[in-house]
């Protein structure tokens, strides 16, 4: 009589139980690889987005620099490049002139986030303005940022042309 009453309940075999352990260990290995690509791609993200506000802030040093020579030297022919000749520079947010290129990276100033060369913290970040005649009228100006991270070497460059349009007349 006592082996038809545990005839008819059922229980778990071994078999069932490794399958479900097999599911549930591949379910959280799955969600623990997904949280960690999001984080690592959250980190790359916001180094690109950093370094994208660098490369045009460098853009519009170079701007600055031509928009007061057109206003310090009243629209003369050649003065509006005074300080923008070709080659390599750094450039600094708060500077009315181009710095001498050198590899050093970008700091940043803890009270106000502000980067710079001067005093801060060292960033990843390394800036460098190349500057490329094209005619009398006109240059080419190359913002690079390139930056390690994750063992990797990042590099993204921005690109503008300024023109002499406020020509002496």
């Amino acid at each position: 009589m006592r082996k038809i009453i545990f005839a008819n309940k059922r229980g778990f075999t071994l078999m069932e139980v490794i399958v479900a352990v097999a599911i549930i260990i591949t379910a959280l290995i799955s969600s623990l690889a997904l949280i960690t690509s999001s984080i690592s791609s959250i980190r790359e993200n916001k180094s690109k987005i950093i370094a994208t506000g660098l490369a045009q802030e460098g853009l519009e040093v170079v701007r600055n620099i031509r928009d007061n020579n057109w206003l310090i030297y009243k629209r003369k022919a050649n003065d509006w490049r005074d300080g923008l000749s070709a080659g390599n520079y750094r450039v600094q947010f708060d500077q009315e002139s181009l710095l001498s290129f050198s590899s050093v990276p970008l700091k940043i100033n803890t009270t106000d986030g502000r980067y710079q060369y001067s005093n801060g913290n060292n960033t990843i970040y390394y800036r460098k303005i190349i500057i490329q005649d094209i005619d009398v009228d006109q240059f080419k100006v190359v913002a690079e940022i390139s930056w390690r991270e994750a063992g990797r070497d990042n590099l993204i460059s921005a690109e503008t042309r300024f023109y002499n349009w406020l020509k002496e007349e």
